[in-house]
């Protein structure tokens, strides 16, 4: 194909091609997020080699790649884990999440456009309506609470406030988390986040900055609270099996 009609995000082969290492950590990681392997897993090189029929080096590779990633922990005269979620990891990266889309929150109650409105009062009227079927789509659900939230930090004006909270959504302990957790599966917290939601929706659309950036925390501190209790059920289920 010529360069002039080459797509823009289109790159050569010969850049797109994974390695072998690279696909059996891809595999891992998949598996992982899924929650197939549990935390703390002790990942075998002879058994996973076997597994995939390739060699223990390869398998090495693909453990030291997801190493690096934060997603598996090396420890001398073990072998390799699946890294440890730990409660501090939850309540840390929920707090600081809150603390940004708080400050969000406020700065879009003090200036924002009528098109914003608009838009933000569309995203909380389909999470209502999706939240008074308890047969609705969670993923459905979850989207639209994650295009609200990218909604406030595109409308705050602060470029680094995005960027930072962007940053918190690739970090590796926040991955694990959210791959371990199914937060909007039960109706009754699609419920307390759509009325979170409105909450903010209200406050931002009345100018009021203080009710909208603890609207904000709160909503953030409600979905805290059902991670953990997701996580601990899945521990659970898993300590009895």
């Amino acid at each position: 194909m010529p360069d002039d009609i080459r797509p823009a995000a289109e790159l050569p082969l010969g850049k797109t091609a994974k390695s072998l290492p690279e696909l059996v950590a891809d595999h891992l990681l998949a598996e992982i997020m899924a929650g197939r392997i549990p935390h703390q897993a002790r990942l075998k090189e002879v058994s996973l080699a076997r597994e995939h029929a390739v060699s223990r080096a390869t398998v090495r590779e693909a453990l030291i790649a997801l190493a690096k990633g934060g997603y598996v922990e090396r420890i001398p005269r073990f072998g390799a884990r699946v890294s440890s979620i730990a409660r501090d990891d939850i309540f840390n990266l929920f707090e600081i999440r809150a603390a940004l889309l708080g400050v969000a929150a406020q700065r879009c109650a003090s200036d924002s456009t009528p098109e914003f409105h608009r838009t933000l009062a569309d995203l909380v009227a389909e999470m209502e309506v999706l939240a008074a079927d308890p047969g609705s789509d969670p993923q459905a659900f979850s989207d639209r609470s994650v295009g609200a939230q990218t909604l406030l930090m595109e409308a705050s004006g602060n470029r680094r406030l995005r960027e930072f909270y962007e940053q918190i959504s690739t970090m590796s302990t926040w991955q694990l988390i959210r791959g371990r957790a199914t937060s909007f599966l039960r109706n009754e917290r699609r419920r307390q986040s759509a009325d979170d939601w409105r909450c903010i929706e209200t406050a931002i659309r009345e100018g009021n900055a203080e009710a909208a950036e603890q609207a904000a925390r709160i909503l953030l501190t409600h979905s805290a609270a059902g991670v953990r209790a997701e996580l601990e059920q899945a521990a659970a289920v898993s300590d009895v099996g």
